[in-house]
């Protein structure tokens, strides 16, 4: 992308004769005429754009405020009786630009006043209203007929909004537009910039491509913010955040369509299955990983083939809400029953792993399940401690970081696959994509903790391969 200057056109007057409410030359025109700026190639593209849908990921810097505010008064202007509302994560972002838009009206010598309900508000002579909200789900309801919701700083905003504003923009078959530089590797506003979608125009505007921003500045900020952070302040780059627990890059270098090159040792290979146990509003759910051994190169003095170890998903499935506990042990059979057989004529050894934190009743009837006894079984208590401990009952101490840490280890070490066609690979890459470290999930997180338990039983048993002392 190529910015250039503008020549700028005779002045002429802001509103044609008649009522004032007349139309106006295009709205990149009209910035220049009007404002008295020039805008850049993708400002003019972005103010004469006419779509409904459109997500703007940008640099800081690039201009953002001044671009929503032309266009959202020269919408106001041209469409008398509009309503226009502005969201942002705190009502005095979204009042930012409600002011750069109060200025423009000013400068053009039209008068505004609140509408008197209000705090942040603006309305025109013609009657067109302009509302500046924090990202609260409830504020949004109690509008309707609205002309354009404009989303600033979109990536840092409560992703319910986007639920509470689109029943809003039906009636009026009114715009959305969202604007933001990038935060992290989830929620809608990276989904909307990643994902295509034919309904919605996407722009990226990386400082790179602003001549506003020299160069010189640019190689100052990477060399004070890091190349992580630049990139996404300054290159529209999606990176992980600190509250992520696992890298979209990550997820998707373990997910593979067909197998591996090599077969493994049928003989070799063993089932770690984790069940995290619901409450209330959460599902139970079941995981199962099987830990396969690849034939190496033969060592030319023992003879032997080195072995290569690589984790597998097998199976996972969260449990409908409101299953009865005594469905656990007979679910639980058949998918040992299905994963044994696939092995077949080998029987692979199965360590079960199952979140005992509260339960008591539901441990003893897995414990003692008939068709139950040939599996390796341990009752896990997760605690906030710092290290592994052996309580009593069998039951095994685990911190939830230590098991969180060994989860991550597997996809960091790339020995994890995740096969497209396994049963609920969808609903565990969901999971894993949203999960937070800090504990503040948006989606479920039940799959995660059962992959958490089955993979820290995996690495104990053979820590020695898989996690080797550097």
């Amino acid at each position: 992308m190529i910015f250039l200057e503008m020549a700028r056109p005779a002045p002429r007057p802001v509103f044609p004769a008649g009522n004032g409410l007349g139309p106006l030359p295009p709205a990149s025109v009209w910035a220049a005429e009007a404002l008295g700026y020039t805008p850049d190639p993708l400002q003019v593209k972005l103010l004469d754009l006419e779509a409904l849908r459109i997500a703007l990921c940008t640099s800081r810097q690039l201009g953002k405020t001044q671009i929503a505010a032309t266009k959202g008064l020269y919408i106001a202007i041209t469409r008398p009786k509009s309503l226009i509302l502005i969201f942002c994560p705190v009502g005095r972002q979204a009042g930012e630009l409600l002011g750069r838009i109060r200025e423009f009206a000013q400068q053009l010598g039209i008068r505004t006043r609140s509408d008197g309900n209000n705090e942040r508000s603006l309305v025109l002579p013609n009657g067109s209203r302009f509302v500046a909200l924090s990202d609260v789900p409830s504020t949004a309801r109690s509008y309707a007929n609205v002309t354009v919701v404009i989303v600033d700083e979109a990536a840092f905003v409560d992703d319910a909004i986007f639920q509470a504003i689109s029943p809003m923009l039906a009636v009026s078959n009114g715009a959305m537009w969202v604007l933001s530089t990038p935060d992290g590797q989830t929620g809608r506003f990276h989904d909307l910039c990643t994902k295509p979608n034919p309904a919605w125009s996407v722009f990226f505007a990386p400082a790179t491509e602003c001549p506003r921003i020299s160069p010189e500045f640019l190689a100052r900020e990477r060399e004070f913010l890091g190349d992580a952070l630049y990139r996404q302040e300054y290159e529209c780059a999606f990176i992980a955040s600190k509250t992520q627990f696992l890298d979209r890059e990550l997820i998707a270098a373990a997910t593979v369509a067909s197998p591996p090159p090599g077969k493994p040792l049928p003989s070799a290979t063993e089932l770690f299955v984790g069940v995290d146990i619901g409450k209330r509003v959460d599902h139970s759910a079941i995981v199962v990983l099987a830990l396969d051994w690849f034939e190496g190169k033969q060592s030319p003095v023992t003879m032997a083939h080195q072995l290569h170890p690589r984790v597998r998903l097998l199976h996972a499935e969260a449990l409908p809400l409101g299953s009865a506990y005594l469905d656990l042990p007979v679910r639980l059979k058949a998918i040992f029953a299905r994963c044994r057989a696939a092995h077949t004529p080998y029987t692979p050894q199965v360590t079960l792993a199952m979140d005992a934190t509260g339960e008591g009743t539901l441990i003893e009837l897995v414990r003692h399940a008939q068709g139950l006894e040939k599996v390796w079984f341990h009752p896990v208590t997760i605690t906030s401690g710092l290290s592994k401990s052996d309580l009593k009952d069998s039951y095994t101490g685990i911190p939830r970081p230590d098991l969180l840490t060994r989860l991550r280890s597997l996809f960091e070490r790339n020995l994890i696959h995740l096969p497209l066609d396994a049963p609920g690979f969808g609903d565990l890459e969901r999971e894993l994509v949203h999960f937070r470290s800090d504990g503040r999930q948006p989606e479920h997180d039940d799959l995660v903790f059962a992959s958490a338990l089955a993979a820290w039983f995996l690495i104990e048993n053979r820590k020695e391969v898989l996690l080797p002392k550097r």
